[in-house]
């Protein structure tokens, strides 16, 4: 007679049914708070000229909306209908951070003939009050030439750039024959002027380092040579 096999009947845990729904409540809960949750700090970094209230103005952010709800995607897509937007990169924070780091379109000049800012992918945007330390142009440049001094001036650093006041076209002539088409004058912030041409115009880089050696005189600075040994400064 074969012998009869016991089979051990699992009792109904009322306790862990408990312990289970209350873990599934948590997490349901949890991500619904998440998901919910608004934006409680916004950091905004790379911006000179753009404010913190046109980013979040244009992200449509400044009634700090669900962090979760509101999408990256479409903050960009507003934030860089900004003129002055290049690019922009936004990462989000579990305990509702959101940054946003932008990167500008660098400001190479007020062009004073079209009255409008000029920046460096060529694009022209209305002036503005709150742009400052920004050079002008301040007189007409061919076509041809104007292309190649946005193209030129993407080369100097920024800090020379807002160091310039005025940038003159200026080409070199011998007995009223253009040798150089491509020469500017700047005028600078600190009084001094300097002679540039666009073939040349990384030289501008190196206007701090050359000017500490003039023991703050002032006067003109010819930097439109591509000899460092042919640099010479008159003094005014």
């Amino acid at each position: 007679m074969a012998a009869t096999k016991k089979v051990k009947v699992k009792k109904f845990s009322f306790k862990r049914l408990i312990i289970l729904l209350l873990i599934l409540y948590i997490i349901i809960y949890s991500l619904y708070y998440v998901f919910k949750m608004p934006i409680k700090n916004i950091f905004i970094t790379g911006t000179t000229y753009i404010t913190d209230n046109e980013i979040i103005q244009a992200a449509d952010i400044k009634d700090y909306p669900s962090l979760f709800k509101t999408t990256s995607h479409k903050m960009k897509k507003e934030i860089k209908q900004i003129p002055l937007v290049k690019d922009v990169k936004i990462r989000k924070g579990l305990l509702g951070k959101l940054t946003i780091e932008v990167e500008e379109n660098k400001i190479l000049f007020y062009n004073l003939n079209t009255q409008k800012i000029v920046l460096e992918d060529g694009h022209e945007i209305e002036d503005s009050s709150s742009y400052k330390g920004v050079p002008t142009l301040i007189n007409y440049v061919p076509d041809k030439i104007y292309q190649k001094l946005i193209k030129s001036l993407l080369k100097v650093d920024a800090d020379i750039i807002s160091s310039i006041s005025e940038i003159e076209y200026s080409p070199s002539k011998s007995n009223e024959e253009i040798i150089d088409e491509t020469r500017f004058i700047l005028r600078m912030n600190d009084t001094n002027t300097v002679y540039a041409n666009l073939i040349n115009i990384k030289n501008l880089n190196h206007y701090e380092e050359i000017y500490s050696t003039l023991n703050n005189q002032k006067g003109y600075l010819y930097l439109d040579s591509s000899n460092e040994e042919n640099f010479y400064f008159q003094s005014y």
